[in-house]
This record gives C-alpha cells, structure tokens and sequence, in this order.
C-alpha cells in the first residue's frame, strides 16, 4: 500500500510541476501585456526618461550627475524617517 501512495504522490509531483511552469508563463505574459508594455507606452508619449538614455542624450560624454554639497538645514534633516 506504501508503494502504490508514493508511485501516486510522485506522479502527482510531477503533473503539478508542468502545471506550475505553464501558470508561471502565462501569468507573466498577461503581466508584461496587460501592465508593463502599457505603461512603457506611456512613458514613451509623455518623453519620460529617467536614466536619460533616449536620443537627447546621447551626445554627452559622461553619466555623471552634478551633486550640490550645501549643507542640509535642519527641516531636511528631520524629515528623514
């Protein structure tokens, strides 16, 4: 009887594996369609460009980022929680 449970269980195993992999590819297929390519769409509309990789950019030199090294006034500081 122990035998035929385990040969049962390890059948199991092995559907709910396939089952999972193909849950896993259609979940995030319908995520990358439904939310991501959306919203790339968007950013790409309204010129959004974060890491200032798009055609504007691309005569710079450098990545660098100019940083400011004023001094933080007390209000700043106390906001950091």
């Amino acid at each position: 009887m122990k035998r035929i449970a385990l040969r049962i269980w390890n059948g199991w195993k092995k559907i709910a594996l396939e089952i999972a992999r193909f849950q896993t590819a259609l979940l995030l297929t319908l995520f990358y369609f439904l939310m991501l390519a959306p919203l790339g769409l968007v950013f790409r509309l309204f010129g959004w460009d974060p890491l200032q990789t798009g055609r504007r950019h691309r005569t710079k030199k450098t990545n660098w980022s100019p940083v400011s090294d004023s001094e933080p006034d007390l209000t700043t500081l106390r906001r950091q929680s």
